[in-house]
C-alpha cells in the first residue's frame, strides 16, 4: 500500500486508485513498487509484468520431453518451464554371459584318504551400452573345486580273494603286490589252477596203498 497526496492532501496506506476513463469505465492502479520480478527471470518467455513504473518481459523457456537428452545411464533436463510431466526414453541393454573367462592357478589341499583341486575362474559378461532391467551385470568370480579320494603307500599281498583299489583313486604313494619265487606250477598240485589260468600245479601227490595180507604200505 502507498501514501497518495491530491491537491495536498495526504491518502495514507491506499490499495488501489481508480481513474474515470473518459467514455466511461475507469482505470485501476495499484502500488506495485515492492514487486520483485528478477529482471523477467521469474516470468514465462514473452509474459510482461510490471514492477513499479518498470515494464519486465519474461524470460523462462517452455520446455517438453524432447528437450531431455541421454548419455549413458544419466539423463539431462535443461533448464525450463514444464506444463507436464516430461520422460526420455533410454536404449534397452542387454548382458550375455560369458564374454570372456580368465583363472587363477588350481591350488591343491590334502587331508586324510581326501585330495581337493580348487581353480577360482573370473567370468566377464559381454555387455551392450542401455538399461538393463534386471541389474547391472558385472564380473563375477566363481570357485570350481573337486574331491578325490587318495590311497597311500600300501604292501598288498595276495590271499583268497580280490582286493581292489576304486576307480578315480588318487594313489599317493607306491602300491606294491607281493610276489613269492615259491609260486610255481611245481610247486602246486597238479591240476589246480591259479589266478585264472595263470599258473596251473604240476605237482603230482604220492599214492599211499597197503596189502590187505601182510598190511605194508607201499608208496608209488
Amino acid at each position: 500500500m502507498a501514501d497518495i497526496v491530491i491537491n495536498n492532501i495526504s491518502y495514507n496506506d491506499v490499495p488501489q486508485v481508480q481513474i474515470p476513463k473518459q467514455g466511461g469505465g475507469t482505470a485501476s492502479f495499484v502500488d506495485a513498487s515492492d514487486a520483485t520480478l528478477d529482471s523477467g527471470g521469474k516470468l514465462l518467455k514473452d509474459v510482461t509484468a510490471y514492477a513499479g513504473t518498470t515494464k519486465y518481459t519474461g524470460t523462462i523457456e517452455t520446455k517438453t520431453s524432447t528437450d531431455l537428452s541421454a548419455s549413458g545411464a544419466t539423463v539431462t533436463a535443461p533448464a525450463g518451464y514444464y506444463a507436464s510431466n516430461a520422460t526420455k526414453t533410454i536404449s534397452s541393454g542387454s548382458a550375455t554371459a560369458p564374454g570372456t573367462i580368465s583363472g587363477t592357478s588350481a591350488s591343491v589341499s590334502t587331508g586324510t584318504n581326501v585330495l581337493t583341486l580348487t581353480k577360482t575362474v573370473s567370468v566377464t559378461p559381454s555387455v551392450t551400452a542401455g538399461y538393463i532391467s534386471s541389474g547391472t551385470a558385472g564380473n563375477a568370480s566363481v570357485s570350481l573345486s573337486a574331491t578325490v579320494t587318495t590311497k597311500a603307500a600300501a604292501t598288498i599281498t595276495p590271499g583268497t580273494s580280490n582286493q581292489e583299489i576304486a576307480a578315480g583313486t588318487y594313489l599317493t604313494g607306491k602300491q606294491t603286490i607281493l610276489g613269492d619265487a615259491n609260486l610255481v606250477a611245481a610247486n602246486i598240485k597238479s591240476g589246480v589252477s591259479l589266478f585264472n589260468g595263470a599258473i596251473v600245479g604240476t605237482l603230482s601227490a604220492a599214492t599211499i596203498s597197503q596189502d590187505s595180507g601182510t598190511k605194508i604200505l607201499s608208496i608209488s
